[in-house]
């Protein structure tokens, strides 16, 4: 038996220099991956794949969950949506070439939602880029500017100094994923050959969670400038019909009582995208409207209350009535309040950006304005007055009698959902219905969505990796594309043993696309309705999940409450059809136009 050296200063042990390589590189990953547990990472994903073995041994000998996924784009959304409902960085590893380019649509939705992800990347070392070798591709700054920070880590190194180096990295990714704006991080591994070295050839101390102190990465709420909430206390004084709008965003339960503390004082409403956290789950005795998207589509409503100031927290609105009203108004001051400086302002009106954390700032401009504040009543009134009377037509028109129609789905189904519970909501029609046909509920529900960049894709994998961080049971609720683009999440269902209720609404197409103009243009069922013809039993069987297609109020309501109690995976399929679905929406809009046309000037 050949005795084995051990470097003094590293503790690695080898007897050649090929046992040494592999050696250094799973060093340089643990020290990595311990410094990413001291800061916070509890999860992390990984894609199976030669180069980036010594990752992958490093994240098994480590406290952090380590998941494993078959396909890139579905482990980058299952972690996207476990960073989500966990508020903690999620890491995913890769090996080289196209593998890492499959992570990429869920880094732009991260980058835009700002959810903390990191990922490390294996890949050739130098001398093998460029020059034809197989599974290499330029890695360097791979995802340009949807990464909030890169670094190209260089090939493992066996001093002293060059280990802390490697830990140095676990530690500052994790704080730069975390900083506000939350985003992804990348990391480059470069891994020469042989890439791991003989099983024991790896002190225990490298890999030993206790060797790496904690360096709590998660940073405090960021306080508002003083100026900048007296400035916008003193506009607030003077302009007494205002309104305070909450976008799409993950906000703290604290939120809720801030907004509600600063609406009462200043007298503005408050407009409550469904994903803002705050639109569920309170009394009615909080000041929190729901229905403006319905109520917000009367043109007499809409140009009799026209606003003089916006305060808006959090992302734009998902309503597309609020932004007609809102450009009916160009006049109103519009104030930004967002924690990295963004002017997520979609009609470009805002005119400034408050940076502090929303709740801190709601908080202390409440403070500012208590005592000094001037409200005028028959303006909040009136909207209170549109939102009691909207709320009443969507409340008859939901509980209508007949077959299961889409305006009616999302209210029955959150009559299903446990409490506490979470709503996965998909883009396109559902969270739009969810915004028009839910303005309250009494039950605390969180909503998540892919609301950063808004796209399909990636859905399923995101709301399966919501549930896996989860304790509360998780409903899906999707279109049938956006679905069919993410069958194979379903694999890790099975395998990770994640439950969720999955509701499908399949209107055989794009059923957005009827509601605009295109709609009328004789090409467009070929390019736009896009009819697939499918039913989505075959590939719940081939994955092992129950799969049922209730055809009426009645067996959707029991499936989806069992499902949900059992916390079980399930795939429950709804047939619609997307000209009825048209109608249907319509004839609601019409009887709110009306209703609200007649509420008193």
């Amino acid at each position: 038996m050949r005795s084995r050296a051990t470097d003094p200063e590293t503790g690695i042990r080898a007897d050649s220099a090929a046992d040494r390589n592999g050696a250094v590189n799973v060093a340089w990953a643990s020290r990595f991956v311990v410094a990413l547990h001291a800061a916070g990472v509890r999860e992390a994903l990984l894609c199976s794949g030669s180069r980036s073995a010594p990752l992958a041994l490093a994240f098994d000998r480590s406290p952090i969950r380590t998941r494993v996924c078959l396909d890139e784009r579905a482990a980058g959304f299952f972690a996207l949506g476990l960073a989500k409902a966990s508020r903690r960085p999620v890491a995913l590893v890769c090996t080289s070439g196209s593998a890492a380019a499959n992570f990429f649509p869920a880094i732009v939705e991260a980058s835009s939602a700002r959810v903390p992800l990191i990922l490390a990347t294996a890949d050739r070392p130098p001398e093998l880029r460029d020059t034809g070798a197989p599974q290499t591709i330029d890695q360097i700054r791979l995802f340009g500017d949807q990464v909030r920070w890169f670094v190209e880590v260089g090939t493992p190194e066996d001093s002293r100094a060059m280990l802390d180096y490697a830990a140095s990295l676990g530690t500052r990714a994790a704080a730069e994923a975390w900083r506000a704006p939350q985003g992804p991080v990348h990391l480059n591994f470069a891994f020469r050959e042989p890439l791991l070295p003989e099983p024991d050839l790896l002190p225990a101390q490298l890999t030993n969670a206790s060797h790496a102190p904690e360096s709590h990465a998660a940073p405090e709420p960021l306080r508002p400038p003083p100026r900048a909430i007296e400035r916008l206390a003193k506009t607030a004084r003077s302009l007494r019909r205002g309104l305070i709008l909450c976008g799409p965003d993950d906000n703290p339960p604290e939120f809720l009582g801030a907004v509600a503390r600063l609406s009462e004082i200043a007298g503005y409403p408050v407009l409550a995208d469904p994903a803002s956290q705050i639109r569920f789950g309170h009394g009615a005795s909080v000041p929190i409207l729901g229905a403006y998207d319905a109520f917000l589509r009367s043109p007499a409503f809409a140009d009799r209350c026209g606003p003089e100031l916006v305060i808006q927290f959090g992302a734009a609105l998902t309503s597309k009535a609020y932004h007609a009203y809102a450009a009916r108004h160009p006049e109103a001051v519009h104030v930004l309040v967002d924690p990295a400086a963004a002017w997520r302002n979609p009609s470009r009106r805002a005119r400034e950006v408050v940076v502090a954390d929303p709740t801190e700032a709601a908080l202390e401009l409440a403070e500012a304005l208590e005592g000094s504040a001037d409200p005028l009543p028959s303006w909040r009134e009136d909207f209170e007055q549109a939102e009691h009377r909207a709320a009443e037509v969507l409340s008859r028109h939901v509980d209508r009698t007949g077959g299961i129609e889409e305006c009616s789905l999302l209210p029955r189904l959150l009559d299903t959902l446990p409490e506490p519970g979470v709503l996965y909501v998909g883009n396109s029609m559902p969270i739009r219905d969810l915004d028009t046909f839910v303005p309250s509920h009494p039950r605390r529900i969180r909503v998540l969505a892919n609301r950063g960049a808004s796209g399909i894709d990636g859905l399923v994998s995101s709301a399966l990796g919501a549930s896996a961080a989860s304790d509360a049971p998780l409903l899906l609720v999707a279109g049938d594309l956006s679905f069919h683009h993410d069958l194979n999440a379903l694999h890790m269902a099975r395998e990770e043993g994640v439950g969720v209720t999955v509701v499908v609404v399949n209107n055989d197409g794009g059923g957005i696309f009827s509601f605009l103009p295109v709609a009328r243009h004789p090409a467009f069922e070929r390019y736009f309705g896009t009819p697939h013809g499918l039913t989505f039993a075959p590939v719940a069987s081939m994955y092992g999940i129950p799969h049922s297609a209730p055809r009426t109020w009645e067996e959707l309501t029991r499936r989806a409450g069992a499902s949900l109690r059992s916390r079980a995976t399930e795939l429950i399929e709804v047939r619609t059809d997307r000209a009825e679905n048209r109608e249907r929406h319509q004839a609601v809009w019409d009887d709110i136009i009306e209703t609200i046309g007649r509420m008193r000037t």
